[in-house]
């Protein structure tokens, strides 16, 4: 029985495949990462005649038609039980493309509502960026201020929470939450609970001195804000990020509810293949940033990041740093990784996978999902194999590699 990956996200699976991230996390959800771009590098005056304008970039002709070939043998290939994909650039849609089913003998549609897991801990990061923008707070600030009874609170600054190396321990690793979840995935999990299991174990490594993926971050981080705003992270996060992005498809429910339509999870982390749809996603997150969207929604998030939307070119910048290594290809930055000027994220939990990345120097957004099969290798996400086709695809002198 494998570990939950909250943040397959973990180390979240950035292109790195680090534990909710292209194994980053997020939900946290495991995943890889990638590097990002300062210095828009232009684009073609003129496109070649096997090529194509999409929001004033060329792109192979032939991709619209590559995409959804890649998405329908992404789940023969990987055995899921449906994969999608999405691509914008500059705004203009290319394609978004959904195969297989939701539930047996129901079509999956790329308007479905899934889980998106660490694709908010960018919004999280990017509400910090807004209060430093607006003079409240300081990323050197000491989280002592705010929360002074946690472990080392005086050690360790906003920054180091954001970029993920605080060094706090991740409660996703702790044995004991790992068997919790697992004998009720049904659960409603409190900050309080969830922390605690990360605050019995030692620190990964000395605050500041490296990454060290731990969801505690972002529960810390989420009760920071809402101390800072006075008022409940949900809110904050509709109003701050939700309304103004315009996306009209995600919501952040309190409950384990997703809007119609659904797109269904399977999962078979308890040794038995069982829909886990409804699994309560409370541990993922801090509560107000645990959230349900669509495919479109997590494309147009991912170029909010890179974009540096609701934030000042200063803080735009901040937040796609690189600040830690996570595999010699792949850094992160505040709550996203970078690789070869890519953005990236990529939640996997509960049967649910996701990968997001963004190529400011030609504005590509793509976002891809899956959700697992009965014969799927769960300790995989197979929708960042599917990105990491299409990106380089669309990219390739900007190469994503899995690593």
């Amino acid at each position: 029985m494998r570990r939950p990956e909250a943040t397959r996200h973990t180390a979240g699976t950035v292109l790195i495949c680090l534990p909710l991230a292209l194994g980053l996390l997020g939900a946290s959800l495991t995943g890889c990462v990638a590097t990002v771009a300062t210095k828009a590098e232009g684009t073609p005056k003129a496109c070649t005649t096997d090529q194509v304008s999409k929001g004033g970039t060329c792109i192979p002709a032939d991709s619209e038609a590559f995409i959804k070939k890649q998405v329908a043998d992404s789940l023969k290939k990987y055995k899921l039980t449906a994969a999608m994909a999405g691509v914008w650039i500059d705004g203009e849609k290319v394609t978004s493309v959904a195969a297989g089913e939701t539930m047996t003998g129901i079509p999956a549609t790329t308007d479905m509502h899934l889980r998106i897991g660490a694709v908010a801990i960018p919004y999280l990061t990017t509400e910090l960026l807004k209060l430093v923008d607006e003079g409240e707070v300081r990323l050197d600030d000491k989280i002592s201020r705010w929360l002074p009874d946690l472990p080392h609170a005086k050690d360790i600054t906003l920054k180091m929470v954001a970029s993920s190396t605080s060094g706090y321990a991740d409660y996703v690793q702790n044995p004991e939450f790992i068997a919790a979840l697992y004998k009720n995935p049904f659960r409603h999990w409190t900050p309080q609970e969830l922390l605690g299991f990360s605050f019995s174990k030692p620190l990964q490594k000395p605050p500041g001195s490296g990454f060290a993926y731990s969801h505690a971050n972002w529960v810390i981080l989420g009760d920071i804000i809402s101390k800072v705003r006075k008022r409940p992270l949900a809110e904050v996060m509709r109003e701050g990020i939700l309304k103004p992005l315009g996306l009209t498809g995600t919501d952040n429910p309190s409950t384990a509810e997703i809007p119609a339509p659904v797109l269904h999870s399977f999962d078979n982390e308890r040794d038995v293949f069982e829909d886990a749809t409804y699994w309560d996603p409370s541990w993922t997150l801090a509560p107000g940033a645990v959230m349900t969207g669509t495919l479109e929604d997590m494309g147009k998030s991912v170029a909010a990041w890179g974009e540096g939307r609701l934030l000042t070119p200063e803080s735009r910048k901040v937040q796609i740093t690189p600040v830690a290594k996570v595999t010699p290809r792949t850094s992160y930055a505040l709550g996203l990784a970078v690789q070869n000027t890519w953005l990236l994220q990529n939640p996997s939990f509960a049967g649910y996978q996701g990968s997001v990345s963004y190529l400011p120097s030609r504005k590509i957004a793509i976002a891809t999902a899956a959700t697992q099969g009965r014969g799927s290798d769960t300790a995989q996400n197979f929708s960042t194999a599917l990105l990491v086709s299409i990106a380089n695809h669309l990219a390739p002198e900007k190469p994503l590699i899995l690593e």
